[in-house]
């Protein structure tokens, strides 16, 4: 089961009392749990980023919580090129021979792959963020449900922190285009879960008590809304 977030569907409160700031060990399954919500708003990577700081992305795919979430992470590397980690965690990538006596949580780790991008590739990558409007303003206001699928990213590029949400299914999410580049680069060999869109009675089932007899009675549920340059908290279904 991946790991549940501070808060459950029934919890209302702000983005800063929620969740602990995350500040790096996001490997650590316990960090997962304590930290998800400052991850995905970038905490760490907006405090350093400052005039001369190296190029620093996040990405996150959550293609629902429950089963399966992917981050993409870029950091450069002082040369022109930079480091690419990926990470994918959720029920379609459970591994049961990682449940050993000496790491009796490595179950609930990530599956990782690590990929140089040269400056080429590097270029590439910021084309295609360009395209898809990564670096213009965030929609705010735009709610995301957890079983939904979308996209955040919060990029440090040239000083400035940038950060922004693409949900499915809509006419921004079909503009994407750095999704591919991405998915190429991807070493992890976990199959991504496609987008799918969440039906009202899927929201109306999330409001039940956890004893409803359904796939999801285990699982977590929230909504996150975006602000102007981030998350502005997360909100009761």
């Amino acid at each position: 089961m991946f790991p549940r977030p501070v808060f459950t569907f029934a919890a209302v409160l702000s983005l800063g009392l929620a969740a602990c700031t995350y500040r790096g060990d996001i490997d650590n399954p316990a960090t997962i749990k304590a930290t998800w919500f400052s991850y995905l708003n970038g905490d760490d990577i907006r405090e350093t980023c400052v005039e001369g700081a190296a190029p620093r992305y996040r990405l996150v795919y959550n293609a629902d919580y429950n089963e399966q979430i992917r981050s993409y992470e870029v950091t450069g590397d002082g040369a022109g090129g930079a480091g690419l980690t990926v990470r994918v965690q959720g029920r379609s990538g459970l591994n049961a021979s990682r449940l050993t006596l000496s790491d009796p949580l490595g179950w609930a780790r990530w599956t990782t792959s690590q990929t140089a991008l040269d400056g080429a590739a590097l270029d590439q990558l910021d084309t295609v963020l360009a395209q898809s409007g990564a670096f213009d303003a965030a929609p705010t206001g735009l709610r995301l449900f957890s079983k939904e699928t979308y996209w955040i990213s919060s990029l440090c590029k040239d000083g400035v922190f940038h950060f922004n949400a693409w949900r499915f299914p809509s006419a921004r999410f079909d503009a994407i285009t750095f999704d591919a580049l991405l998915f190429e680069k991807d070493a992890t060999e976990v199959a991504v879960r496609p987008p799918r869109a969440v039906t009202p009675g899927e929201r109306s089932d999330a409001r039940l008590p956890r004893n409803r007899q359904s796939g999801d009675e285990t699982g977590s549920f929230f909504n996150l809304q975006v602000g102007e340059n981030g998350l502005a908290g997360n909100l009761a279904l």
